[in-house]
């Protein structure tokens, strides 16, 4: 009966899960750099707060200041 068929898969085929893996992991992936980015961001403004005044300077590295491994 064609009811029976729209119960939910029961198994995935091998290549079907591989691909879910892979996508579940790359969304992890992208949600850990998006909340390091934030992080950093929060950081960087609770230490220069006072001490800096935010007039729009631009988003280029700072040579040799802070940076903890700022390779990307």
């Amino acid at each position: 009966s064609p009811c029976r068929a729209g119960t939910g898969p029961k198994e995935l085929q091998p290549w079907l899960l591989g691909l879910t893996a892979v996508v579940v992991f790359l969304f992890i992936v992208f949600v850990l750099l998006l909340v390091n980015r934030l992080w950093q961001i929060r950081m960087r403004r609770w230490d220069g707060d006072a001490s800096r005044t935010h007039l729009g300077g631009g988003d280029r590295p700072e040579a040799g200041g802070g940076g903890g491994g700022g390779g990307g």
